[in-house]
Order: structure tokens, then sequence, then C-alpha cells
């Protein structure tokens, strides 16, 4: 992963201070993963690309993670990819969708298990990323609950299931002292809930954009469940033996709970005032009380 490690910290902050402390053998399967699927969602944001344009070619980003994609396809990709990097204005970004292959090389070099995991994931993630763009071609709003559960599973939910199996498979009965079955009820909605945040901090953006992902006008309910299962995200991380793992685990639910404390402060009659962000300094503190948390015995 050195090649590419500077990657991680260009194009997410917050993940690559978790995916540092996580353990050596979970590593390289989650970081690729990740830049996969970052790629991907790359491709799904770039507003200055056709729709059906963005639509193909992350159809082709997936049938070359999953590793049925004809040399031709692929070649198309790789080239696509290549002229989009270069309009992109976030460097990290553009960089990493130059760098597809090698990402792609990374994948192949992980065990046939890990491999099987990452494509599982992407699959689902890339799933769930072309029907946001189909949807929302013809559609201003989610029209029901359900609509927007499958979605947030879709593209966060199965990282959830992800982490837990790629877990079991590194460090077999020291991953937790929870069942697997448990484990991946919480790991899902874990993932949910912080997908779930996502869309309720950039409800305005979405709106001026003429979409919602929310299927009621009243947030309330959607806030609650989001806090729910970020909730269940912490009983994820108290249940884990690995102090590294804790650690990891753990800061992505406690930030997502406290960007759900400002979100409730906020007056969504106020759009002006911006998108709801915690404070660096805020950001060190929880990263402060997660390393003390990790060193706890699991219960």
């Amino acid at each position: 992963m050195k090649g590419l490690d500077h990657l991680l910290s260009a194009v997410s902050r917050s993940f690559y201070l978790s995916m540092r402390f996580l353990p050596r053998e979970m590593r390289p399967g989650v970081a690729v993963g990740y830049l996969l699927a970052r790629a991907t969602d790359t491709v799904a944001d770039a507003v200055d690309m056709d729709c059906r344009e963005r639509l193909a070619l992350l159809r082709m980003m997936g049938e070359t993670v999953a590793g049925s994609a004809s040399q031709e396809v692929a070649a198309t990709c790789f080239g696509r990819l290549g002229v989009l990097s270069t309009i992109q204005t976030h460097r990290g970004e553009a960089e990493l969708l130059a760098r597809f292959p090698e990402c792609l090389a990374l994948l192949e070099n992980l065990s046939p298990h890990e491999r099987m995991l990452v494509r599982q994931v992407l699959a689902s993630i890339v799933e769930g990323q072309a029907w946001d763009l189909m949807y929302f071609e013809s559609h201003a709003a989610v029209s029901c609950p359900e609509q927007l559960e499958h979605y947030t599973y879709m593209v966060a939910g199965c990282v959830g299931e992800f982490w837990t199996r790629l877990g079991l498979l590194a460090q077999g009965p020291g991953f937790s002292t929870q069942p697997e079955e448990q484990l991946l009820r919480w790991g899902r909605h874990y993932g949910m809930g912080l997908q779930l945040v996502n869309i309720l901090r950039d409800r305005e953006e979405d709106l001026a954009r003429g979409r919602s992902y929310l299927p009621a006008p009243d947030d309330r309910p959607w806030l609650d469940r989001a806090e729910r299962w970020l909730k269940e995200g912490v009983f994820y991380a108290e249940s884990l033996r690995n102090g590294r793992l804790r650690f990891s685990t753990v800061l992505p639910a406690w930030l997502g709970l406290d960007t759900l404390e400002l979100l409730q402060r906020a007056d969504w009659r106020h759009p002006s005032s911006g998108k709801v962000k915690i404070a660096r300094g805020d950001v060190y503190l929880r990263m402060w009380k997660a390393f003390l948390f990790s060193w706890k015995e699991a219960l």
C-alpha cells in the first residue's frame, strides 16, 4: 500500500485517521475497498458529466472490479477515467481516477477470500450509485421509507457487513465477544446510520439540486433513526477485543453523533448558515477519547 497510501489521506481525512490504527492484517482489504469505492463515488458525483455517461462509466468500473470486463471495456474505462481526472478540481480525487488501474492491481494482490469480499461490497455500492443516478433522472424525491433504507444499505450498510466479515476472516474468534449474526446486524445499521447523517447534513444542497432523499417533510424521525443506528455502531465497537480496532470503529460513530447534535440545533429555515461541520479541535478531542476507549477491556 505504500505507493498509494497518501491517496487515502488526500481523499478522506477522517477515514485515513481511522485506517492507520487498524490491525495490520485488516488494512490492505479495507484500504483497497475504500479507494475503489471512493473512485466510483467520484464518478457518480461528477455533475459536469452527462448522467448517462456517468452511468455507463460506473458500470464499466463495476465490471473491472468484478474481473469480468473484456480488455476493450477495461481500456475504454481507464481512458475515460483519465480524461475525467484532468477536469477534477479536487486534486486527490483527480489522482485517484488517474491511478484507478493501480487500485485494481492492489485488489488482485489480496488473498482470494479478501478479494471476494471487496468485490461483493463494491458490487452493492455501484448498484446503489447507479440507482441514485437513474432514480433522480425522473423523480424529485424518494417516495417511501423503504426506498431510503434500501439505498442506505446498498451504499453504506453493506460496508458494515464487509467490515465484519473481513475482521472475522483476519482475527477469527479474537475479533469480538459477539456472534457473527449480531455483528452483521449492528454493522449494517451502523453503515446505514453514517449514510443517513450524510443525507441529513447535505439536505439543503440536495434540495438546491432538485432532489430529496427524505420521504417525509419532518426530519425528526430520521434524526432519531440515525442516532439509534449510530449507537448500535458504538455497541459494535464495545464488543471488539482489539484496541486498535475499537479506536478505528468507534471514532466515526462518535463523530456522526456529534454531527447529529449540530443538526438538531440547526435552523433549517436559514440554509444560508451553511453545512454543519465539526470543529477541528472537537475532532481531536474525540480522537483522544477514542484512544482512551480503545484500551478498555471488551465487555
